[in-house]
């Protein structure tokens, strides 16, 4: 993490913390001139951080209700804090009259927000796991790394995955968990998957490890109903993707003899189009089956993966240039 980035995000805390604050404390605080912190205002501005100057004199002040998540702090931060309780009293005569029933305050918000947490953790464990039984209709342990997941989910935090479907494995996958989806008998998490740059479909059965990471992400711009329906087709109790592909004439004739990934839906050969249907969570490894045709394949269907193998040439394509 450079200096810089550092920089800006203690700015972000200590605007959070003292709305008006001048550039000239905040040089103070963060042992910059004022000029810096003029050049980090612009680049916050750039990042979209609604940062605002409120006139000559008035300092700087968020704009609406945006905050850095409250006393999001590391089990090592809070220890520490916390551990000040122990020299309290020989540093009292140093400190304002306030700040101990301050200290106090942040401390029991600590503790509450911790129990909260952890009391949610445990009710949505038991119901995911509930449900999960329900619809198996077994008795048997909810799905492996359920606990990581909702946690993850919950905290807003990236993890690293090792995933595996068919005969694909991925190692180390950086995941931004959204949101669980129990369905067809099973969970599906939907998340932001780094590797490729989108988001996917993951089966928690898949999953063979799951770490979590220290990277914070937000999800206010994901919209759950409208990927759904930009992306999936639903059917009654299963999530699928339908695509169509377009295979060359020679293709055509000997598409009867390939190892086909899944058996196709409907064959129209007027017009060389194949229809499958895909499980969700085999949709990159189908896109990858189609990328050993070459030109003799083209997704017509869904445009989201178009769009994706379009991108991902682009990429290849800009290597040998």
């Amino acid at each position: 993490m450079t200096d810089r980035l550092i920089r800006l995000m203690r700015i972000i805390t200590l605007v959070q913390a003292k709305p008006g604050i001048l550039a000239r404390e905040l040089a103070e605080r963060c042992g910059n001139s004022e000029r810096t912190i003029y050049r980090d205002m612009d680049a916050l501005s750039a990042m979209h951080i609604p940062i605002t100057h409120l006139g000559h004199g008035k300092g700087y002040a968020f704009i609406g209700n945006f905050a850095l998540y409250p006393l999001d702090w590391s089990e090592e931060e809070s220890a520490a804090f916390s551990q000040l309780r122990g020299i309290l009293d020989d540093i009292k005569p140093m400190l304002p009259p306030s700040f101990e029933s301050a200290y106090e305050k942040v401390m029991a918000a600590a503790y509450k927000q911790k129990a909260e947490r952890e009391e949610t953790m445990e009710t949505a464990k038991k119901e995911a796991g509930q449900l999960w039984m329900e619809r198996s209709g077994y008795q048997d342990e909810p799905p492996p790394f359920l606990t990581e997941i909702l946690a993850a989910i919950m905290k807003q935090s990236s993890i690293l995955a090792d995933y595996s479907y068919n005969s694909y494995e991925e190692r180390g996958i950086r995941i931004d968990p959204y949101c669980l989806v129990p369905l067809e008998n099973r969970y599906h998490l939907i998340g932001f998957c780094h590797r490729f740059g989108i988001i996917r479909t993951f089966h928690l059965g898949g999953f063979s490890n799951v770490k979590p990471t220290n990277h914070w992400f937000s999800k206010e711009q994901f919209d759950l109903q409208a990927f759904m329906e930009e992306k999936w087709s639903l059917d009654q109790d299963s999530l699928q993707v339908e695509f169509k592909i377009r295979f060359s004439e020679r293709m055509m004739d000997r598409i009867k003899n390939e190892d086909m990934f899944v058996r196709p839906s409907k064959v129209d050969r007027q017009s060389r189009c194949v229809h499958f249907k895909v499980a969700v969570e085999q949709d990159i490894g189908f896109v990858r089956w189609i990328l050993k045709f070459e030109e003799e394949a083209e997704i017509v269907e869904p445009l989201y993966y178009r769009e994706l193998l379009r991108n991902q040439l682009e990429k290849w394509l800009s290597l040998y240039k």
